[in-house]
Parts: C-alpha cells; structure tokens; sequence
C-alpha cells in the first residue's frame, strides 16, 4: 500500500475525512518508517517539475497560489531537499493557518528524515489543535513519541486514534507493541486479544497472522501447529524461518536449530535473489541466538559470521557476533560494536556494549563518552545511568556518580544494583550514614546472595568505622552464614566480639576461623589476646600458647612475635620481653609497635633513658597521639614534667579527641596546684572517654579543692556506682564530706574504705580526726593507735 498523492484540496476543520490526502497511511502490516512519505501527484517529477509552480508564486506569491506552494514543497521532499519544503510549507501555514497537510508534512520531514523530534511533535499537535478528528495526526504523534521513548504518551495517543476508528485493526497491533516495549505485558496480551476477537466478526486475518496472534498470546503450541500445517503446504524458506522463531519463543531451542537448518538448505537450493538472501541471513542469526541461548558461543560466532558476510548492513548481527567475541575473550569485539553503530547509529545496545569493553580495559573516560551516547538515544535507560555511575566512581568523580545513581534510582526504584553502588560512592566521600541508608535499602529489596553478601560485609566496615561494634557484629555474622567457609568474616566476627568485650565468644570464632584454615596466623593472635583479656593465670598460658604456634607456623611473623612479647611482660618475665620485641625490631626495622612495647619493657625495667630512645625510634616512624602520650609518661618517670607536658599538647594537637592525653596533662597541672585548669582537662577526658573513673574521681578531687562541692558529690556519686569496692574513691568522698561539715557522712565512707583495705594508716588517721568532731572520742583514740601502729610496721619492713 502507498500513501495517496498530495493534492491542494482544502480540509475543512472538524471533518472527519478517512479519504482525504495525508502524507502517510498506516496500514496491514505496514510500520511508519516503511511507508513512502511526501509523494508528488505524478510519478516521474524532476527538477524540470519545478520550473512552472516556482514561476507562478514568482509572479504572485499571495493567497491565490497556496497550492502552487503546497506542490511544490512536495516536489522538494521528492528530491530531498528537505529545507527547501519545509520553508514552501510554513509559507502555506502563513498565508492559511488551517492547513493541516502542511504542519503534518512539516512534523513528517522533521520525523523521518531530520531526526527532530520535539519539532515534529509541536506541528503534529498544531494538526490535531485545528482537527481533533484527524486520525492520522495521532499515529504520527505516536510514533514521535516512540522516536523519543516517552512510550506512556505514545499509547495515549493510539487509544485516541482507536476510538476515532475502533475497527482500525492496525492500530491494535501498535499500541501492543508499544505496550510490549514498556513491558506492560499483560496489557500488551489484552490488545491482541481484541485483535483476535475482532478477528471473529467481519475482518478475516490470515492464517499467519493468526499464528503471530498465539505466539504473542504465548500459545506456544497453538501458533506452532498452524505454523507447521502452513509449512505442509508452502515448504518455503520464510514458512520455516517463521515456524523456527515461533519455536524459539516457546524455548524449544532444538526443535527450531532443526528448523533454521531446513530453510538454510532449502535457501542453498534455491535462486539467490536479494529476498532470499536477507531472509537467509536472519535466518543464520536466529540461528546463532539459538546457539547462544545453549551456551555454545563458537557455533554462535559462526552463525552470526554468516549472516553478516550475507548482509553486510546487518548492525543486529554485528553486535551479536561482537557479544560472542567478547564472550570467546577476543579483542576485536569493539571493531564489530563500531561497525554495529555506523550501520545503526541508534543502537544503543551497541554503545553500552562498547560502554563495557573500554570499562574493563581500564580507559574509563572513553567509556562515559560512549555512556553519554547511549543516554542520548534513549534517555529513560536505566542501565546506561547505572553504568555511568559506576564509571565514574571508578574514576574517582565520587559526587558525579552519586548524582547519576541518584537518576537511575528516581527510574527504578527496585535496583539494588544502583542503590548499592551509590552507597559505595557515599562510603569514598564519607558520607557514612547514607551508605547506610542505602545498604539498607539493598537488603529490603530481592538482591542475589553475592550483592547480600557484600552488602552484609561493607556495612559492617562502616559499623566497625563507627566503632558500632554491636551493629557490626550482627551484620558479619549474617554475612558468615553465608559464606560459611570464609575466614576472614570469622575473623571480623570474633574481633567485633573482642571490641565488645565478649572475650568467650570472640574465642569461639577464632576457633571457627581456624578449624576452617589451621594456618590462619591472624587468628591465633586474635584468641590469643582474647585469652589475655580474661585475666588469669590459666588463660594467660594458653595464650602464649596460640602465639607459640603461629611463629612455629611463621617465625617471621611480627603480629605474633609483639603478642607474645606483651604476653611475657604481663606474667613481669621482662627480658624474655625485651628479647622479643628486639627480634621483632630485626625482622621488621620499620614495626613501630615493636619499639612502643620495648620501650615499655624498658620502663618497667627501670632504664629510662632506652625506654625514651625506643619510643622516639617509634615517634619516628609513625608519630601519633599515644606514641607521644607514653613519651610523655617515660619524661615523668624521669622527672622531667616540662617535656612531659609538650608531648601531651602535642598529641592533643595531633589528634584533639585522644582522652588520654587530656588526663595525663590534667594530673600535671593538679600536681602544680592548677586545679582549675586540671578540672578543665579531666573533663576534656570525660568527654571523649565518659567512662574513665579515674578522670571522674580526679575531677572532683580538683573540684573539692576549688570548691564546688555540687559537681563533686556527683562525681563522687558515679564512681561510687561504677566502682563500688574501690577504697580510694570513699576516702577522697570521705574529704568532701569533712569540708561540708557532714562528718557522720565521712565516717561512714571511711569505714566503708577501711572494710575494703584494712591496712591504710592514713585512712585510719583521717577517721580518728572525724570522730573526734562527732564526740566519739575512744574510737578516735583506738583509730590514732592503729594508725600509729600501722605506720611503725611498714617502717621496720
């Protein structure tokens, strides 16, 4: 079927005119790019067509010679001069805006041949603006919105074109393959259905179309057996292709290779007519997705091979063949994606394929360009967005990836893949909580067990990061359900446990881990310093056990090397320490963690001045806030609290949020009276550290002292309940009492402290002078005895 040539006939608007002229006619199996559009009245006009029409706008240009505008604009579009008709059009627009042949003419070159669409869409618009009753301004703006993939607007349009024309069959078949692309498949199905129906009064389809009809409808085997009575009848070479595809979609993969087969030898005796060998090189292709469908991609090469050496323009068969070269690991693969795209410079599939190919060989820029390629044909591409993203994140544009990730995610909001990998993007710029967020999101949504995996893994780094031990825990304990056989997410396990103080549980996993993998030497540290931490004798073996058998395994091993020198040093066996910690300085010249522990072997030892030569060697090779801090320690031990107090500033300086350093200074300046300043810092340490009682007593000691007697009975008060059988904390509370006149208060603590260390002189002191403020004068007397006696005692010995 043609479109009907153009005339000059005028069309009155609202009319509706089924047989007036328009430019193109869907019909039966026609789709919009096949149809001839823009026909002149007459076959044959040439250049020499133009002379008469351009002569008599020449002599009058005015209303009277519209049609001579109208014709020749045709003419123009005949000879492709597309410019030049759309400038004789708009001259008929402007002399009579009511011309719809004119916009729609306009809105077709613009459609077909200048790819621009949104022009297109505007003049088909005007169409239906001035006739709201013109069938074919609907298609057109249908198919302009498909050009545009804006598929939901594109059905609307066809609905309104099949209720101006409810018998239109044709109309039918498009919407469902819009419907199809939006994969609306039931709605899809639905339509065909009517068609199939419709097909049951007056309109009679053939019998393939009727079988196109089941295949569509998934009526495998209804569409198969029409198919295969047609082939009885007409054993041709497209009757065999056609019955092969229908097999194709019912997964009867054999069956159809057998089919492909018959009509490639029926095609090879047969006359080689340019039909017949187009239909044999889809007949090779469909063949070669059979054989990619089985996994066997040479077979598949092969296939694809042939079809493109029979249609060298087969952009489909040379990005299949480069899917396969990929597949088979060939490099080339790229030059048949290049050749795909100059065939089809549409296809995006081809540009994302290419997307993957620079990806991997690492030239991530040249990905992104072809990325933004593919965006450009189709916009509303999720993968393209997601690839992107990915992209970029790899080339370290963090904040650029999140915005294309964010995009891809608004589209769909069920891919994990997207919100996964923002949460990635989010973790590298630091945006903890939003990685969160999003991992979270991950695991809501049906992931496969590796992104479950990872998600459960990456999540639990962050907790870790966080110091959310808990959190952590829970999440590496899922991800080791898992992946039960990994020992490193046993390890990560049992250190959260380690962290959290579940020093039983943290032996279990390590005993996990290494059931898994006996020479995991990381493990057998780990259990042991869990063993370390349970606090005695027994435990303590056992651990210098674990580290025994991870330098039996690897004498070189530092980790275990430095372990076992603390483990040495806690049961005051010094110089086995010492020897362990210098071959660990041996091994590794550059272990800072081995000069920090000699140095306070050293200490412990009493040689100061190594102590103070092995922490500067660890300073100088990593210098951080605890390494100054325990410098400033060995300076006290040597008298020097000047240089004492600049390492503590100095890691105070270095790391503002180091508790430590705080309460090593603050005890400085109380030792020089400075209580207030002293205060200052404990507090300092208590923010960061809201759990170190020993910061909490000093402050209300200095408190005391400075007399702020509230801030130091809640002080007091705390330690009191974290620390109920520490008798130096009744003692000092006991002073805050005496300054508050409450001596029945004082008497109590001190008593209190006394019942917890019988043996301290000045607490019996201090007794004596309390009850001797409340009258109980014998008691106070048998207290200054026992003080007296107490202190005689430790004098002798």
């Amino acid at each position: 079927m043609t479109s009907r040539p153009v005339t000059d006939e005028r069309h009155t608007p609202g009319e509706r005119r089924e047989d007036s002229f328009c430019p193109i006619l869907l019909l039966f199996g026609t789709s919009i790019d096949e149809l001839p559009a823009l026909t002149p009245s007459s076959a044959g006009l040439g250049v020499a067509s133009l002379s008469c029409p351009s002569l008599v706008v020449l002599i009058n240009d005015g209303y009277e010679n519209l049609g001579c505008f109208l014709h020749r604009g045709i003419l123009y579009a005949d000879l492709k001069l597309w410019l030049l008709a759309i400038c004789d059009f708009e001259t008929v627009i402007s002399l009579e805006r009511t011309v719809i042949l004119a916009y729609i003419n306009i809105g077709l070159i613009h459609l077909l041949y200048l790819d621009n669409y949104f022009e297109a869409t505007w003049h088909f618009s005007e169409a239906i603006r001035l006739d709201p009753l013109y069938i074919q301004s609907y298609i057109c703006r249908a198919e302009t919105y498909q050009k545009l993939h804006k598929l939901k607007k594109a059905v609307r349009e066809l609905s309104r074109a099949i209720h101006l024309q409810p018998d239109g069959i044709q109309l039918y078949i498009i919407r469902g393959q819009y419907l199809l692309m939006m994969k609306c498949y039931d709605l899809a199905k639905f339509t065909i259905y009517q068609v199939a129906e419709m097909n049951k009064g007056l309109i009679e389809l053939s019998p393939i179309q009727q079988a196109l009809i089941y295949s569509f409808c998934e009526n495998h085997d209804k569409a198969i057996q029409v198919l295969d009575g047609i082939t009885l009848n007409r054993p041709e070479l497209t009757m065999y292709t056609l019955l092969a595809k229908a097999q194709m979609k019912a997964k009867r993969n054999k069956e159809a290779v057998k089919m492909f087969k018959k009509a490639l030898d029926i095609f090879s005796h047969s006359d080689k007519g340019p039909n017949a060998v187009a239909a044999s090189a889809d007949c090779l292709y469909n063949l070669g997705l059979c054989y990619m469908e089985e996994g066997n991609i040479q077979m598949a090469f092969d296939c694809f091979t042939k079809a493109v050496k029979a249609n060298p323009d087969f952009a489909e068969g040379f990005y299949q063949r480069g899917l396969c070269k990929v597949k088979l690991h060939k490099d080339s693969s790229v030059l048949d994606f290049n050749r795909a795209i100059t065939l089809n410079p549409k296809h995006y599939q081809a540009y994302l394929s290419r997307v993957a190919f620079y990806g991997l060989k690492g030239r991530y820029s040249k990905a992104i360009l072809n990325c933004n390629e593919a965006i450009k044909i189709y916009p509303q591409n999720v993968r393209a967005y997601i690839y992107r993203g990915v992209l970029k994140y790899y080339n370290k544009t963090y904040k650029l990836a999140i915005t294309d990730l964010t995009t891809s995610i608004n589209m769909d909001k069920n891919s994990y893949v997207a919100f996964y990998n923002r949460a990635l993007c989010y973790t590298k710029i630091n945006e903890l909580r939003m990685a969160l967020i999003d991992y979270g999101i991950v695991l809501l949504l049906d992931a496969g067990e590796t992104v479950t995996l990872n998600t459960f893994i990456n999540r639990g780094l962050i907790y870790v990061e966080l110091e959310q031990y808990s959190f952590a825990l829970e999440d590496f304990k899922q991800a080791a359900l898992i992946s039960k056989t990994d020992v490193s997410l046993c390890q990560a396990t049992a250190m959260c446990h380690h962290r959290n103080k579940e020093f039983e549980e943290a032996v279990d996993f390590f005993t996990w881990a290494l059931k898994i993998n006996p020479c995991f030497l990381d493990a057998y540290v780990g259990r042991g310093n869990s063993y370390m931490e349970y606090g005695h004798e027994k435990a303590t073996k056992q651990a210098q056990k674990d580290f025994l058998k991870a330098l039996h395994i690897n004498p070189t091993y530092v980790k275990a090397r430095i372990s076992l020198g603390y483990n040495l040093q806690a049961r005051g066996k010094f110089q086995k320490a010492w020897n362990h910690f210098t071959i660990a300085t041996e091994v590794d010249p550059k272990c800072y963690l081995a000069y920090e522990g000699r140095a306070v072997v050293c200490l412990q030892m009493g040689d100061n001045f190594a102590a103070i030569q092995d922490i500067n060697a660890a300073i100088k090779i990593n210098t951080t806030a605890e390494f100054l801090t325990n410098r400033g320690v060995i300076h006290e031990f040597m008298g020097q609290q000047q240089n004492a107090m600049k390492d503590y500033q100095a890691a105070i300086s270095l790391n503002p949020t180091y508790s430590l350093a705080y309460f090593n200074a603050g005890n400085i300046y109380f030792h020089h009276r400075q209580f207030s300043q002293a205060s200052d810092y404990f507090s300092m340490a208590l923010k960061f550290d809201p759990e170190n009682e020993c910061a909490t007593m000093n402050r209300a000691i200095a408190n005391t002292i400075l007399g702020k007697y509230k801030e130091a009975k809640e002080d007091f008060a705390y330690v009191v309940e974290s620390c109920p059988f520490w008798a130096a904390v009744y003692f000092n509370r006991a002073h805050l009492y005496c300054c508050l006149k409450q001596y029945e208060l004082a008497e109590e603590d001190l008593s209190k402290a006394l019942s917890l260390k019988p043996d301290d002189a000045l607490v019996y002191k201090l007794r004596a002078e309390v009850r001797g403020k409340i009258g109980l004068i014998e008691e106070a007397v048998a207290d200054y005895i026992q003080a007296l006696n107490l202190q005689e005692y430790a004098s002798v010995i």
